[in-house]
């Protein structure tokens, strides 16, 4: 078999390398705490009921700086919102403000504000790739400890379930089908770790459990981080279902077994 890599590591330059990639360390949006104040400057409400309008396409210039300033970011996220409550472009900007070096305080400020006093309005109004982004940004904003652990934990938690979802699809199976019994392939799992049992395992509970709790800390975090959850558990093309489905065959095909 051909050596697939020159380095014995996945990453050849290791993790220092990785970590110049993480989106923080890229240079801050010039003009965001103008930017903030200005758009903010209606109120909630006002908000709320007001529908962002895509911009004209001249609006857009063929070649902009980098970074781009502001308002020329602001005016992408009404594109992406358009006909959609203003307030939603505006959440979107305090969480481009996150992912730059050096965001205003301002930005922290407006984020944790609607968390605080408009979390069911957000809930019903952002798709699943703004809730997770709120999610990453209560690590980065978060005002106490509670807050950046459980948003820390999360992010994971969910970049590993998109990152393991996507190649599962590759086995050619749906996402709705579990895996059947027969088909185990032999050998360990990475580094050694002790596979899960379909007989006793508990690791998935354990795993949830501890996840909830952490999500259930914070009064501000807590609306969105159980939701995700919660539709997780409702989700049924997760691992976690089709682990439960294949426990439960498991333990119809030993049920004659444990009983004899």
């Amino acid at each position: 078999m051909p050596r697939l890599f020159q380095s014995e590591f996945t990453y050849p330059n290791g993790f220092a390398d990785l970590a110049e990639d993480v989106p923080s360390r890229r240079l801050p949006y010039p003009e965001m705490e103008d930017t903030l104040r200005s758009v903010s400057a209606p109120g909630w409400d006002a908000l709320a009921k007001t529908r962002a309008q895509a911009p004209a396409p001249s609006a857009f210039p063929e070649t902009a700086p980098t970074p781009k300033p502001a308002p020329q970011k602001y005016l992408e996220l009404r594109r992406e919102f358009d006909g959609q409550p203003e307030l939603l472009a505006l959440h979107a900007l305090t969480i481009a403000a996150a992912r730059r070096a050096d965001p205003p305080e301002i930005a922290r400020a407006l984020f944790l504000e609607m968390w605080q006093d408009h979390a069911p309005f957000l809930l019903d109004h952002l798709d699943r790739r703004w809730q997770l982004s709120a999610l990453q940004t209560f690590r980065d904003f978060g005002t106490n400890e509670d807050q950046r652990r459980a948003a820390s934990e999360l992010t994971v938690f969910f970049a590993l379930t998109k990152l393991y979802e996507t190649e599962r699809l590759y086995s050619g199976e749906k996402a709705k089908s579990p895996f059947s019994l027969d088909t185990r392939a032999r050998g360990g799992l990475p580094m050694g770790l002790t596979g899960y049992s379909m007989r006793a395992g508990d690791l998935d509970r354990t795993l949830l459990g501890m996840l909830w709790q952490s999500a259930e800390a914070d009064p501000v975090l807590r609306p969105l981080a159980c939701r995700l959850l919660t539709d997780l558990n409702r989700d049924r093309s997760s691992l976690f279902r089709r682990l439960r489905l294949m426990r439960r065959d498991w333990k119809r095909r030993h049920k004659g077994k444990r009983d004899r």
